[in-house]
Order: structure tokens, then C-alpha cells, then sequence
């Protein structure tokens, strides 16, 4: 994780919610810390890091298993 000097204001923390889908109704049911809790969930579930994504399992998967 990187640091920045730049100030995380409350524009840009909107516009960061609007960005990963959140709408305004959601917003006003949720306090900062889910609101960012979701973020970083979105963040972690859509990186293209590499990392192993989920997928729905096929009838292949099933009778394979």
C-alpha cells in the first residue's frame, strides 16, 4: 500500500461511491466505514492482479466432484 499527499475530500469519497456503483440511497443507509468496506471489497473483487477470480461451477464441476 502507497501513501499520498493528495487530500481525500468529501467530493472525491463520492465520487469514488458513485464509481464502484454505490447510489445515494445506499449511501444514506451506511456509514463511512461500510461505505469504504465496500469500496475495498470492489477494489479486491475486480483487480486484474492476477489473482484467482470466482466462477459459477458448471454441471461438468458438479459431476466431476
Amino acid at each position: 500500500m502507497s501513501g499520498s499527499d493528495e487530500v481525500f475530500t468529501e467530493e472525491s469519497f463520492y465520487y469514488v461511491c458513485k464509481q464502484v456503483g454505490l447510489t445515494a440511497d445506499e449511501m444514506d443507509d451506511m456509514n463511512i466505514g461500510q461505505c469504504l468496506d465496500y469500496i475495498q471489497e470492489y477494489i479486491d473483487n475486480n483487480s486484474e492482479d492476477g489473482k484467482q477470480k470466482t466462477i459459477k461451477a458448471s454441471q461438468n464441476d458438479f459431476d466431476a466432484f
